[in-house]
């Protein structure tokens, strides 16, 4: 726990997409998302620099700073392998081919039992892209992805007090609690991690 088909969003996450869409093309070039395949590979060094870059300005992403341009590809190299119909990998880039700005997974638990669900992993923003919506943007994009396969609820986990959590709120996620020392931040600090989820309404 916690680590492309015609669809029509639900009217609250289009709005929420169009209103982030409309304020950048007012001041910047237009970032565009993309579902990346197995195939995709050739977006490997960008995603290890976009980890790196992650890790080395403090974010809880699994790995201890410094981290080297090794490991981070072996870890992309992993997510890679496991691309397929439980778990998806979004990017988001400026145009077709440009700099990639962020990424974003989602999981679907496969059991029989909980295949109402999924979880969100692993968000992230280049730091030079920052406060441009784009994680909101593929916020949106994983939640309207997990309603089109009939997931109606998502859950993640954040570090406790960290801007992401504002981020999530404001996206309408529900806090449901808070697990003291729940892993280690890049610097190697226990922290305590807060656990969201967030009911989706399937398409009618």
């Amino acid at each position: 726990m916690f680590q492309r088909t015609a669809y029509t969003a639900p009217a609250a996450l289009q709005r929420e997409h169009h209103h982030f869409a409309g304020a950048l093309t007012a001041s910047r070039p237009m970032v565009g998302l993309r579902k990346l395949n197995s195939r995709d590979l050739q977006w490997l060094p960008a995603l290890s620099d976009l980890l790196i870059d992650g890790v080395h300005q403090g974010a809880t992403l699994g790995f201890l700073a410094p981290l080297s341009r090794y490991a981070a590809l072996d870890y992309w190299h992993g997510v890679f392998a496991r691309l397929g119909q439980h778990q998806s990998l979004w990017i988001a880039c400026e145009g077709d081919d440009g700099p990639l700005q962020g990424a974003v997974q989602l999981s679907l638990c496969p059991r029989a039992n909980a295949h109402h669900r999924g979880e969100v992993q692993r968000l992230m923003v280049h730091s030079q892209a920052r406060g441009r919506g784009i994680a909101s943007q593929l916020m949106c994009r994983v939640e309207c992805a997990a309603a089109e396969q009939g997931r109606t609820l998502l859950v993640l986990e954040a570090p406790s007090g960290s801007q992401a959590e504002a981020v999530y709120a404001h996206l309408g996620w529900q806090r449901a609690g808070e697990i003291p020392d729940y892993d280690a931040c890049a610097e190697g600090r226990l922290h305590s991690s807060a656990l969201y989820y967030k009911r989706l309404q399937l398409p009618r």
